[in-house]
């Protein structure tokens, strides 16, 4: 057990507890409400399952544009435990399994009326079972209904103080705003896409990862930040290796690095007690 740290407000003890899995190259990292970890191994083109103990559990692997497979899947998101989401870079689609990874859908973007999206870079499920991802290629976030229809593009050029510049992953918090995590700062929006506000800029290098939660988790090289919603650093914690992606539940912080998972307790504790 080690303490890292931080501000006068709140210390935070972390306690590495074990870690798991062989990648290369991951970009994302989810856990359902039960536990299961999941993981976007994007240099291996394979989305994989584990227990919360470690355990490889399933696997989609494969390169192609086919039913499972992929070019690059970049993020994954299993918070609903019900459906896993694959951000499915190089093919412009995202990809629904069922828990176990078996395949249910693939969905793009209609180019016809031009509510389309290419080089899907990170996805996230609401309570609502509507997606939120991050068009790459036109530099904005789209939001898809149950009826796999776009209802909703923001962050573009036109979003004035919301315009993103590179964004890189997303998020949504257990109040339903919308986290997005640029290259140099944090955006929030709310659950219709009206931008909300935007901090951290110059506190990050190389940011790559972000989770909301109770507090917003941003992975940046070594370091990971951790903030409240109004922008306010809590903690800064430095770790051994990149951290690429993150994800918290039940005091557990899942830290995806170039080629492993490690996991970590940690404990808050404020002003001094």
């Amino acid at each position: 057990m080690f303490w890292l740290l931080f501000v006068p407000l709140i210390e935070v003890q972390v306690e590495f507890l074990f870690k798991f899995g062989e990648f290369s190259n991951p970009h994302g990292i989810s856990i359902s409400p039960t536990g299961e970890v999941y993981v976007a191994d994007t240099g291996n083109n394979s989305i994989k399952k584990f227990s919360s103990a470690g355990k490889l559990l399933a696997h989609v692997t494969g390169y192609g544009w086919g039913e499972l497979e992929f070019d690059q899947p970049y993020d994954v998101d299993a918070k609903r435990g019900v459906a896993i989401y694959v951000a499915d870079y190089n093919n412009h689609r995202i990809q629904r399994f069922d828990k176990n990874l078996n395949f249910i859908a693939t969905f793009k973007g209609n180019a016809d009326d031009g509510k389309f999206f290419a080089f899907p870079r990170s996805v996230a499920v609401s309570k609502f079972d509507e997606l939120f991802l991050i068009d790459a290629e036109n530099v904005r976030c789209v939001k898809i209904n149950k009826l796999n229809q776009v209802v909703k593009v923001f962050g573009g050029i036109e979003a004035g103080q919301g315009r993103l510049i590179n964004p890189i992953q997303i998020s949504i918090s257990p109040q339903n705003l919308i986290v997005v995590l640029d290259e140099n700062d944090v955006l929030i929006y709310d659950y219709y896409g009206n931008f909300l506000k935007r901090f951290g800029l110059g506190l990050f290098n190389k940011p790559t990862g972000v989770f909301a939660d109770s507090l917003i988790f941003v992975a940046d090289g070594k370091d990971v930040f951790m903030f409240d919603y109004d922008g306010k650093k809590i903690a800064k914690i430095s770790f051994g290796e990149t951290v690429r992606d993150i994800a918290y539940q039940n005091s557990l912080i899942y830290c995806l690095t170039d080629k492993e998972v490690l996991v970590y307790k940690l404990i808050f504790k404020s002003d001094g007690n």
